[in-house]
């Protein structure tokens, strides 16, 4: 009996077996294991099913295979056997793209359907003429060597070089061999991923793929070099599998209609695209996400700020890093607001699909005595892949009282509440004493072609005399059901990235020692979490920690905030602040407030099963109060913290020294806080009264960053709110699974600002 060439990594953990197969494909001379920070990283309902093939891995003592053909031809036969009743999604790495995509053509030619074909860092099949010669394991010690397979002391170890050179040599002779100009073009819809510091696959390589489809192809960008699916996985992975999360049945496609389940193979719903595809397939993919260029129609209340959430929420928008595919929510946008006479504009950026949208509300005639406010909401969100949702992200389901979906609270629920409450007023026949605009930005979480492009690129566009964007919060007492204090925040914390790396050398593992980089890592990564910044509050901090001590109901907590308020000396308020910390109902909130923090997002370490690598990193963020400390110092105390153990780097943008990166912060912490002597903060004090009876409303710090910096950069007055009641379980899932938002909580939240804006009536 042979020997399975597939293996199947895990089944979904919480919803019974998986219904999407995802074969990974490993580039040249590697196997199932270069997949190894992708286990527990995909989507519910799906399944990771690792190739290995013949001469790696656990199958090292067999003789690898050297032709396309066999290797092909033996991968569809296994796949066919699994597919039976699941989708099946084909991602190749390098010459894995390749493979995939002969067993793709296989595959289709006996009548499997395959969803989706993902080629990674790959030449496509007509760069390749079968002509090549004989391939020498000096060749393959050349390639390991030039690409980064290995490190190069590693290669002089006789034993280690058995077991890596054969398969290397294997795969560069099944290349050579391989004719691939003579295949043709799969119908199948087909992603391209080029990663942007790749040295050795050029983006117009990439783009070649599309030559070699005749369905939808999307070419795609992600950071990281040639091994991206390594360096970088959760970017790769949404560039991949966004839109493909867990089928329910075609009756709840038919249920949630056009405007709620992703369209299979479409790049409308993928938020990575960088290169443009063909018109027609464009054209065709603008007619799948709604029909023409209307976009997906919305037939709800548009004053109705729960509808409305749902139906954003409805768009994926997701971004994984280099901007969102934000067409589709603007031509909803477009249709409700026309639908009510208000004018609206769609910007494009330089990405394809990438756009702002504009609804201006124009002042009553004669009435324009102030510039417009703006109403800012960014419509791209995080990618919800990696962490497992119990709740489709991409529904916006309502259950309990809670509507759920990735964006619910960052910040389509807040984009809903400015609409209707905006849309309301319009309905009434409302006049205001200046124009108000409804701004949808398209890349507020990261992009290039974000609100500061679109100032600079389109400097008359907008004239803004204030904006309002996501920020403060409200907040209630201990008993959960009683409203405390509700913010307007006038500043942003800024923030700093930092990479840690630990070195020792590599190895085989049958010789470990003490000092390995990965342990030397996980000891600094341990020391730095346990560090903690001094209790800074600075003033915008200070004037909500006040206001906090006369609103709560806990005396505890009202007699800590006193006494850090009080303090003479840096001992008794960081006693006292810690206090305010651990008695608050929303502590890492608070913390943010309060001090100089630590995020850490990343670790990487290891390529080869076999190795113990020489080398570890992590990376993390160094937020920063404005007025509190000082960038430069804070990069100091943890180089000092760490010694000599590790290596602490600051992260700047292309080009710039860590002395410009650290300025560059210290500029924009530098920037004033948003005046509250404005009708706007007014407004905005008084319809809290109204909505919200005995609630203190106040000024406040924010405790992350928004798009708020280019205007108040030009002393344009920035504020910041999230009108509805939130709790510490909604703050902890901002950015993370099963993101929510309460129900009511955003109706009453919509009546703040329909309040607001009331109070900017013509003549008021």
């Amino acid at each position: 009996m042979s020997t399975p060439w597939l293996r199947m990594r895990y089944e979904e953990k919480n919803d019974g077996p998986a219904d999407t197969l995802v074969v990974c494909f490993a580039p040249t001379g590697a196997h199932g294991s270069t997949f190894a920070s992708w286990h527990g990283r995909l989507p519910h309902g799906m399944a990771l099913v690792l190739v290995t093939p013949p001469g790696r891995g656990t199958r090292v003592d067999e003789e690898p295979v050297v032709d396309m053909a066999v290797y092909a031809d033996t991968v569809a036969a296994e796949v066919r056997a699994l597919a039976t009743g699941r989708r099946t999604v084909l991602i190749g790495v390098s010459l894995g793209g390749l493979l995939a995509f002969e067993v793709c053509r296989r595959l289709l030619e006996t009548g499997v359907p395959v969803t989706r074909l993902c080629v990674v860092a790959g030449q496509s099949p007509g760069d390749f003429a079968g002509a090549g010669g004989e391939v020498t394991l000096d060749d393959a010690r050349a390639f390991a060597t030039e690409t980064g397979l290995t490190d190069p002391e590693l290669l002089a170890d006789p034993e280690f070089e058995e077991v890596l050179l054969p398969p290397v040599q294997a795969d560069l002779m099944l290349a050579a061999h391989y004719a691939g100009r003579a295949s043709g073009a799969a119908h199948v819809p087909l992603r391209a991923v080029w990663a942007v510091e790749d040295p050795h696959v050029s983006e117009a390589a990439v783009q070649r793929w599309r030559e070699w489809t005749t369905a939808d192809c999307t070419v795609l960008s992600v950071e990281g070099g040639h091994y991206a699916h390594q360096e970088n996985p959760a970017a790769v992975l949404a560039a991949c599998l966004d839109g493909l999360g867990k089928a329910a049945g075609p009756s709840r496609r038919a249920v949630l209609g056009s405007g709620a389940a992703v369209v299979s193979g479409t790049v409308l719903t993928l938020g990575t695209t960088t290169v443009a595809a063909p018109k027609a397939a464009a054209a065709q993919r603008t007619a799948d996400a709604g029909g023409g260029t209307g976009g997906r129609a919305f037939d709800g209340d548009p004053t109705d700020p729960v509808e409305l959430a749902v139906a954003m929420i409805r768009q994926n928008t997701s971004n994984p890093g280099d901007g969102a595919i934000t067409l589709p929510h603007a031509r909803m946008l477009e249709g409700i607001f026309q639908a009510a006479g208000v004018a609206t504009e769609i910007v494009p950026t330089p990405k394809e699909g990438n756009v702002h949208f504009f609804a201006r509300v124009p002042a009553a005639a004669g009435a324009a005595r102030e510039k417009p406010l703006i109403l800012l909401g960014h419509s791209d969100v995080v990618p919800a892949i990696g962490d497992a949702w119990t709740r489709e992200p991409f529904t916006g389901e309502t259950v309990g009282g809670m509507l759920y979906g990735r964006g619910a609270l960052d910040m389509k629920g807040v984009n809903a509440a400015f609409v209707a409450a905006l849309l309301r007023h319009v309905r009434q026949g409302t006049r205001f004493d200046r124009d108000i605009v409804f701004w949808s930005d398209c890349d507020e979480e990261q992009g290039p072609y974000g609100v500061r492009w679109l100032l600079t690129e389109h400097p008359g566009k907008v004239r803004a005399g204030v904006v309002l964007t996501e920020g403060g919060w409200v907040l209630d007492q201990r008993d959960g059901a009683t409203p405390m204090i509700a913010t307007l925040t006038c500043n942003d914390k800024r923030s700093l990235l930092l990479r840690l790396e630990a070195a020792s050398y590599a190895t085989h593992t049958s010789k470990p020692f003490g000092g390995q980089a990965v342990i030397r890592l996980g000891e600094v990564l341990e020391q730095l979490g346990g560090w903690r910044a001094a209790i800074r509050p600075n003033a915008l901090s200070r004037t909500y920690f006040a206001e906090l001590a006369r609103a709560t109901a806990d005396p505890a907590l009202a007699a800590a905030l006193r006494e850090m308020l009080d303090a003479r000396s840096e001992a008794r308020r960081n006693r006292a602040g810690d206090a305010v910390v651990r008695l608050s109902d929303t502590p890492e909130l608070h913390n943010a407030m309060l001090r100089t923090t630590l995020a850490f997002t990343s670790a990487k370490a290891g390529y080869y099963p076999s190795i113990v690598p020489g080398t570890a990193t992590a990376e993390f963020r160094a937020a920063f109060l404005p007025g509190g400390d000082d960038p430069g110092r804070i990069v100091a105390e943890l180089r000092s913290l760490i010694g000599n153990r590790a290596t602490l780097t600051v992260v700047g943008n292309p080009g710039e020294s860590e002395a410009q990166a650290v300025d560059r912060l210290r500029g924009y912490l530098a920037v004033p806080d948003s005046s509250h002597d404005t009708d706007v903060f007014r407004a905005w004090q008084k319809a809290v009264r109204r909505t919200h009876p005995g609630v203190r409303a106040t000024a406040c710090q924010f405790e992350a960053v928004t798009s708020a910096v280019p205007f108040r950069e030009q002393n344009v007055p920035v504020y910041g709110m999230y009108p509805f009641t939130v709790n510490r379980d909604m703050l902890k899932r901002m950015h993370g699974t099963d993101e929510y938002i309460g129900v009511e909580a955003l109706r009453q939240g919509t009546e703040t600002v329909y309040q607001l804006l009331a109070g900017l009536r013509a003549g008021a």
